[in-house]
């Protein structure tokens, strides 16, 4: 997992199991606050980039933040 203070805002992380398979590649994670060791994300469609549903909070522990999951 990455440090806290390794993952910085406009970061952007996705599931490397569903990359690259065009506009079924999954979602791509972008985040948009750090705040009391959470991290606030948003979800938006690889296929066009557009908004995916509402905001998220995560700890840094969720195995999403690793270097394989970064974009």
């Amino acid at each position: 997992m990455l440090p806290y203070s390794e993952i910085n805002v406009g970061d952007m992380f996705s599931d490397p199991m569903s990359r690259g398979f065009g506009e079924y590649s999954g979602l791509t994670w972008v985040v948009e606050e750090k705040k009391e060791k959470m991290i606030k994300l948003q979800a938006h469609r690889a296929s066009d980039g557009s908004v995916f549903g509402p905001p998220i909070w995560k700890k840094n522990t969720a195995r999403m933040f690793s270097e394989h999951w970064r974009v």
